[in-house]
This record gives structure tokens, sequence and C-alpha cells, in this order.
């Protein structure tokens, strides 16, 4: 009875961030705290073992997991921000000499109600990210602890067709309404199209190990989930999104041809058609099913691209300089969720027009989730949040370590073709974090954490 409820849960918290149109903090506490309930005493019970060993089996993992107690470390720490507000904005008049007129007062934000902790100007635009934060590393954790490796594939496989069939909703309502979508918990349009494209990645890996393992079941589904996200990326993603899902689209369909001519199944040309057509209708779909004003004329002419270049090209460097600027204002505790777009006007300084352009053309996003999450967390903060992804990530490189140190040529290369989609993905996503945010936003943030927490157990390993 209980072998599907943690899996099922953990596919419930990511199609919730998925399609929710708004999430609440209590929404967060729920997901993480009933899916660790779920995990430590209904945990999937392996073949062999009783129901009160698999308990044991998981409790002991549980205390041992690092990632469960870096999810405490940051609940706590995202949490206490959110209480800790809100600031407004004020003129300060203390400072300033009643009796010179040509002085003039500054803006400043009131203190927070307690100094020595992390706080928030406007506490409800750090929601999304709590809530992303603390579903994602629950997943993490349920992952880590009590999924065997089938159940983890079906996980990554249902987070595909979640994340796809977001997509397919997306398109039908813009073609219904004409309204461009929103996509709100998934990052909007960037946010989005990046996480399709490293689940596209992650479907497609899964598709060749399945069909090298003779399962055609999860085979198809995966190779549904691919197009589907294949579909959404092509039909929203800007020029360089489209480019690297072109550029893997091509590097799928001629590794398809060396996977049928590896398993030697035949008919060889009906595997060819069944692997590589799909993926190739999804991408002709998804250009072909471009919303108004988005075409590849739009994309790639050569004034759009010299267009968007020049605007990268300007905009990127200055608000990394101006990001850095405002951290400076509270390097170690940060300057609380959407800090950027709250304090870049207070250290802009007035008689820099130049500047006061490139803000105003601009918006008050800052493309860079590692910089943000320093100005937001500050040093303190980051380091709790970058914590479990690096004892997921650093699992993966100390096997990579130690199958490089191997010389026995006994290692067993099962799931191998996962695990590549697997990298290829977070590779993707983590580059797109260098120009965007998407991993401020709930759905790729915890789909982005459960691929993590899935990458070690897909790495060859011995017999």
């Amino acid at each position: 009875m209980t072998k599907y409820w943690v899996l099922a849960h953990l596919l419930l918290v990511a199609g919730t961030l998925s399609f929710a149109p708004t999430v609440s903090a209590w929404f967060g506490l729920w997901a993480a705290g009933s899916l660790l309930l779920f995990t430590r005493f209904l945990p999937p019970v392996l073949k062999g073992e009783s129901f009160w060993s698999a308990r044991a089996r998981v409790s002991h993992a549980l205390g041992r997991d690092v990632v469960l107690w870096a999810l405490l470390l940051a609940a706590l720490y995202v949490g206490v921000g959110l209480f800790n507000g809100p600031r407004a904005l004020v003129l300060d008049l203390s400072s300033v000499d009643l009796m010179d007129l040509s002085a003039k007062p500054q803006w400043i934000y009131t203190a927070p109600k307690m100094p020595f902790a992390p706080s928030s100007v406007n506490p409800a635009e750090g929601v999304p990210f709590f809530v992303g934060l603390l579903g994602g590393l629950a997943c993490a954790v349920a992952v880590r602890t009590a999924l065997p490796r089938g159940q983890r594939l079906l996980a990554l496989v249902g987070l595909g067709l979640l994340a796809g069939v977001a997509a397919l909703g997306a398109i039908v309502v813009g073609k219904v309404t004409g309204a461009a979508p929103t996509l709100a918990l998934l990052g909007g349009v960037g946010g989005a199209s990046a996480l399709w494209l490293m689940l596209f990645c992650v479907c497609l890996g899964v598709v060749a190990e399945a069909f090298l393992e003779g399962r055609p079941v999860l085979c198809a589904a995966a190779l549904l989930a691919a197009c589907l996200d294949a579909l959404g990326v092509f039909a929203f993603g800007g020029a360089l999104m489209v480019t690297v899902a072109g550029v893997l689209a091509v590097v799928w369909v001629l590794f398809a041809g060396f996977t049928v001519h590896a398993s030697g199944r035949g008919p060889a040309l009906l595997w060819h058609v069944v692997l590589m057509a799909p993926v190739a209708v999804a991408v002709f779909a998804g250009l072909a099913l471009m919303p108004a004003g988005h075409s590849l004329t739009t994309l790639f002419g050569h004034e759009p691209l010299n267009a968007a270049w020049e605007a990268f090209s300007s905009q990127w460097p200055f608000r990394q300089g101006l990001a850095a600027s405002v951290l400076d204002l509270n390097p170690m505790l940060g300057l609380g969720p959407n800090g950027f777009a709250h304090f870049a006007e207070l250290v802009i300084p007035e008689s820099d027009a130049a500047a006061w352009g490139l803000w105003e053309a601009g918006g008050t996003a800052l493309p860079n989730d590692f910089m943000r999450l320093l100005v937001e967390r500050g040093l303190i903060g980051a380091i709790l949040l970058l914590l479990p992804g690096c004892a997921m990530l650093g699992r993966c490189v100390m096997r990579g370590v130690s199958i490089a140190q191997n010389r026995t040529h006994t290692l067993r290369y099962r799931y191998v073709f996962v695990f590549a989609g697997s990298l290829v993905g977070v590779v993707s996503m983590l580059a797109m974090s260098l120009i965007g945010a998407p991993l401020h936003a709930p759905a790729p943030l915890c789909a982005f954490l459960i691929v993590c927490a899935c990458m070690a157990g897909w790495m060859p390993r011995p017999r």
C-alpha cells in the first residue's frame, strides 16, 4: 500500500508549483513537513525487507543526510527574513542641517524589527522562493533517503510530463485568448524555458536508457515528456534557448541512430522513426505555434540579434556592478527578497545620467541567480542556501574521482545515459542562471534540486 506514496507526494508538490497561480508560505511548510513525515513513516519497501526494516533504514538515512539539516537551516534563515518586515521608505531628516538650504534629505528604509537578523522590505515578495526552496529540498531529501532507482526514473519522467503539460496549457491558453501566459511560479517565460530545456535533456536520457533495457512503457512516457518540453522551449524560448535546444535535438537524432544500431533490434528503420520523428515533430510544431510577435524572424533577424546583443552587453555588466554596490549596504545578511529592485535607486548617483538611463531602460531585474542570492541573502545566507546543492553535486564529484581512480574495470554502466542527460540539463540550467534568474522561481528550483538529488545514483558503480 505504501510503495508509491512518497513518489506520489513528491509529484504532487512539483505539480502544485507548476500549475498553481499563487502559493503561500504555509503551503511551503506543509509541503516540506508532510513529505518528510511520509518519507519517515511510510517509506517504499525494498524487495526482501519488511515494513519495519524499511522504516529503520530510512530513519537512519534521514539522520545522516546533510541536505535535511541544510533544509532546517534554510527554512529558519529564510523564514526569519519573511517575518522580520516590512520596511517603509522614508526621508532621513536626522542628518540634514536645517540651516543649510542646499542640503537635501536622503531616502532610506526604516530599520527592521530585529536589526541583527535577515529582513524583508516586502515579505510577500519572498514567499515564492521560500516555497520552492522548502519544497525542493524536501523532495531532494525524499529522493536521497527513500526512493529506489526505479522510482527515481518515474519521478524524473513525472516531472517532465508535468512541465510539458504546463507548456501545452500555456500554448492553448495563448491561442484561445491571444494573451501571453504569465507562468508566474515557473519564473515567467525565461524561467519556464530553462526548466523545459533541462527536463528535455533529462527525459531524452531516460528514453535512451529505457530503449536499451527493453522497457517500452517507460520509453514512451519519457519520449512524450521530452516532446512536450521541447514544444515549450521552441514556442516560448528566446534566440539563445532555441539555438541550444536545436543543437541538442540534432545531437539526439544522431545519437538515436547510434542507439538503434548498438541495440541490434529490428526492424532498424522502424526504431529510427520511433525515436527521431516525435522529437522532430515537436521542434517544428513548437516553431509553428510561437505566439504572435514571437517568430524566427524576430528572434534571428540581423537587426533583432544586434539589438539583443547591444542590450545584453550594456545591461548585464551594469547590473552586476550595481548589485555589488547594493550588496555593500549589508554584505553579511543581505537586503531581503527583491532587495536589488528596492535599493538600487538609492545607490545610483543623481548626477550619473548614463546610469539612470540604463536603469530605466532595463527595469528592476537582476539577471544573475548567484549575484541575486548574495544581494538578497548576504554572505551568510548564500553559504547556507548553497550548502545543499554543493552536497548533492559534491557527491557526484567524489564518485567521479573514485571512478577515475578505478583500475579493476568492474564498473556497472547501467543508467549512464540518464546521468548524461541529467548532467547536460543541470549544466544548461546553471548556464542560464548566469544570465537570468530561473532558480529564484519555485518550479524550476524544485525540479533542479530533484534532478541534482538523483544524479549521483546514475553514475557508474562497482558491480
